[in-house]
């Protein structure tokens, strides 16, 4: 554990070592600053570059009382020199301060005091993108703490996912469908069957890994009616339902990928799912859980859950290995698509009898241009956005149920909305 600091001790030191006195100096503190990196690397012969905006710094006429406050609100900055993995915006120390650029305007605490801090004392949250974290005021400090104290479970899981990944890998997704990345969708998940006696997989859906043991998918997705016995029946010859991590394209054994498969110890259907005889699902949302914890590396990380307030998204994102079009063979690829989401009355007038219930909303291609869309296959699979404080990260706001049409713009696919189940979804995966 660090050694801990006298504060007011070390206020007078280094303002007795500054003097203090820099009554209208002129500095130029990004060659200062480097000047004294250049020292620090030859001791270290460590090679990373630090890059400041070259601004001429006028340190101003010396008030005692402001001094005082200031080299304290230095030596807050000195106290901790962990290193920050984070981007812009994210708060970072433990909530006393905030992602920013090292600029005059973006945090001027650092940059006008950088010859007093010290060029191996400022903590940075990424340091190739000169990106600080810079100390918030002390109101700032309180009011972030007490959003800490009463954000959900399943949120801080979230940011503990985020410090878990080390690298990530974010391209913008086509209108139209187009082949995934290694490492791109950490998050996606298979689930197959296997018939007795057969050791071939069926890989009929998708679903969302939202924690290490855990898999959100659809309700439609499983025998509904079978009792917890019957469907985990040890003297099935080969597990009935599988679900693979980490996977890219499941007929290939050279595509950027570390699969992972897992038996099932029991699954929970909504309590509330239904089909109608149109083939209208509601409450088509189920949860799967794995024999073991999944080992989360750059190929298998949870997405998460977003928050229960629902905040609205037109532009979303969705994957699966599904049908490629209506009566197309299935792709063993993953494939992501781009999707707008469609108003409640637009998708009621294009579906007809197939209502949208609150618990829903629908998704297309928005344009006839386009045959963008989700296909038989993909349920169970997610539609997501990417996470606004976390860019390694994406949050799941839908899950794949049913639709008319597969690439028809006039008929839209539909979706559940996870936002209105996150409190059954917190009880089961993260309860007691």
């Amino acid at each position: 554990m660090p050694k801990k600091l006298n504060t007011f001790s070390i206020c007078q030191k280094l303002i007795f070592q500054y003097n203090l006195t820099l009554t209208h100096q002129t500095y130029n503190s990004s060659a200062y600053f480097r000047s004294l990196r250049d020292k620090t690397k030859k001791k270290k012969q460590t090679k990373k570059k630090l890059r400041v905006n070259g601004t001429q710094v006028l340190a101003g006429t010396h008030q005692p009382p402001d001094a005082m406050s200031t080299i304290c609100t230095i030596l807050s900055i000195i106290l901790f020199s962990a290193s920050w993995g984070g981007v812009l915006g994210e708060y970072c120390d433990n909530g006393t301060g905030e992602c920013r650029e090292f600029t005059s305007t973006e945090c001027p605490v650092i940059f006008y005091n950088q010859h007093l801090i010290g060029p191996n004392n400022v903590k940075y949250c990424d340091e190739f993108n000169d990106i600080v974290c810079c100390p918030l005021p002390l109101n700032a400090q309180q009011r972030q703490q007490t959003i800490a104290d009463t954000r959900r479970l399943f949120e801080k899981e979230c940011r503990r996912y985020n410090d878990i990944r080390s690298s990530c890998r974010s391209t913008p997704l086509i209108v139209g469908g187009t082949k995934a990345k290694g490492r791109e969708f950490p998050f996606m998940a298979l689930l197959g069957t296997r018939q007795p006696g057969v050791s071939t997989i069926s890989w009929d859906c998708g679903g969302t890994l939202i924690h290490p043991k855990f898999v959100m998918t659809a309700a439609h997705c499983l025998e509904t009616t079978e009792t917890k016995a019957q469907r985990l029946d040890p003297n099935f010859s080969s597990p009935k339902y599988v679900v693979r991590l980490g996977e890219l394209d499941y007929n290939s054994t050279t595509d950027d990928a570390q699969p992972q498969d897992f038996q099932l110890v029991n699954y929970v259907v909504h309590p509330a799912y239904a089909e109608d005889d149109n083939g209208a699902r509601i409450n088509d949302i189920a949860l799967l859980e794995l024999d073991r914890n999944a080992t989360l590396n750059e190929h298998v990380a949870p997405a998460c859950l977003p928050p229960a307030s629902g905040d609205e998204h037109f532009d979303l994102n969705a994957a699966g290995w599904g049908h490629t079009q209506n009566s197309g063979q299935k792709s063993t690829h993953l494939l992501t698509v781009g999707l707008q989401r469609y108003s409640d009355r637009v998708c009621s007038e294009r579906l007809e009898s197939r209502i949208i219930s609150r618990t829903q909303f629908c998704a297309g291609s928005g344009s006839a241009n386009s045959n963008a869309d989700t296909c038989n296959g993909d349920s169970g699979g997610p539609i997501f956005v990417q996470h606004p404080s976390y860019h390694c990260l994406k949050q799941v706001i839908g899950v794949t149920s049913y639709g008319v049409i597969c690439g028809n713009y006039k008929f839209p696919s539909v979706y559940t909305k996870v936002h209105l189940y996150t409190d059954w979804i917190e009880n089961i995966v993260w309860g007691e």
